[in-house]
């Protein structure tokens, strides 16, 4: 996304393989490192979609509620107050040693509202490798988001990482946005209890530059069960604001395999792509 609004509010700018940076910045070299899967889990090449007339260079909705919206409140939470939270809806976790651009680093014990979001990563290594670090206010956020996919029927979902770890010349104390700062998460397929998953990269069926979601949606195409469910569940999400950015492979080539989702502190619009 390369255009900009006025003022000191400015789109993202993508890098090939992060997805989303920080506002007003350029991607830093720590930002355009994908996190190693095993081998087995390697992602399936996807044809290239032919580009939509419409711009993906949209401005964010800067709704007069946005103050009230989950996603704001969370990301506006101290330590103390997030952790708390996550106490109180007895989401297992354990808090990490300090981890550079993490204000409130948790590593997950066990499902959150029923659904376990977890990497590739055997089980063996899953409690060492650094992509399964979160911010405590991301969890709050995947919490409500794990009551929606219940609905669905989803108990597990496999994602590409939350937090990814930066240069080792990042300043210490500096704070990360998006995945530097464990307040992204990148989801790439949703495991059914019943055995039924739901692959992004194979089962959206989208359209370059396409609205996902909203009036003026562009519905997938072929219209399978698996793509609508997908739409439906990226687009409660979308309107119970329980993320700041919600990126689907309609967004760009590089997400074509996921859903990008992200809290951000102190802001008060919203992207879905």
């Amino acid at each position: 996304m390369r255009g900009s609004l006025p003022g000191a509010i400015r789109i993202f700018a993508l890098s090939s393989s992060l997805g989303v940076a920080a506002l007003g910045a350029s991607p830093g070299k720590h930002e355009r490192r994908t996190p190693a899967r095993p081998a087995k889990h390697a992602a399936r090449a996807a044809p290239r979609r032919a580009p939509s007339s419409k711009s993906t260079s949209k401005p964010p909705e800067f709704p007069p509620d946005a103050t009230d919206s989950k996603a704001y409140r969370y990301a506006r939470l101290g330590a103390d107050e997030c952790l708390e939270e996550l106490e109180r809806r007895s989401i297992g976790f354990r808090k990490e040693s300090p981890s550079p651009g993490v204000l409130i680093p948790v590593r997950l014990l066990g499902p959150v509202s029923g659904v376990l979001f977890r990497t590739d990563f055997p089980d063996a290594r899953r409690s060492r490798v650094p992509f399964e670090i979160f911010d405590c206010r991301l969890v709050l956020a995947l919490s409500d988001f794990g009551r929606v996919l219940s609905e669905h029927g989803i108990d597990e979902v496999r994602m590409f990482s939350a937090w990814r770890p930066p240069a080792k010349s990042w300043p210490e104390g500096k704070l990360g946005q998006a995945h530097p700062g464990g307040l992204a998460a990148d989801l790439r397929l949703f495991k059914k209890s019943d055995g039924e998953t739901l692959e992004v990269e194979t089962d959206f069926h989208g359209r370059l530059g396409a609205v996902p979601c909203g009036p003026a949606a562009v519905p997938p195409s072929p219209t399978t069960p698996a793509a609508t469910e997908l739409r439906a569940i990226l687009c409660a999400a979308a309107e119970s604001r329980l993320f700041h950015v919600l990126l689907s492979p309609n967004f760009d080539e590089p997400h074509r395999n996921h859903f990008h989702v992200e809290v951000r502190p102190d802001v008060r619009w919203f992207i879905v792509r």
